[in-house]
């Protein structure tokens, strides 16, 4: 989780765009699914401080969720254990899309060496 404390917020606000509509229409997911890791994204984005280890900041984040949900006078269907492997997909998809900058740059790297030697060939 100490990798999430540089995070690019202009970045994740785009990705999360993408991963909202990923799941609202590509995957069709409930709405107690799609509010469940909607919020592992919201509490990222309001944590300023480091996260800590994964499983204090997963049942920090259930237990706001469901604050909210009961404040709200909302039905929420989501167990524990559900919420757990939802934000566990959730927090891997950010690391990957969002705070994983040096696989991105070892993949350019090794495309542009593969077209450099292409072109070596060729000529």
């Amino acid at each position: 989780m100490n990798k999430f404390q540089n995070l690019n917020y202009d970045k994740m606000g785009k990705e999360r765009i993408k991963r909202e509509h990923d799941l609202l229409k590509l995957n069709c997911v409930s709405d107690s699914e799609f509010e469940s890791r909607m919020a592992v994204w919201d509490r990222m984005a309001l944590s300023s401080a480091p996260l800590g280890a994964a499983k204090n900041f997963i049942e920090a984040t259930f237990n706001k969720l469901q604050n909210d949900v009961v404040n709200a006078s909302r039905d929420f269907q989501v167990s524990f254990s559900d919420f757990e492997a939802m934000a566990k997909d959730e927090i891997n998809y950010i690391r990957i899309n969002v705070a994983d900058q040096k696989t991105q740059f070892v993949w350019y790297a090794i495309i542009t060496l593969m077209v450099a030697g292409t072109v070596a060939i060729c000529m």
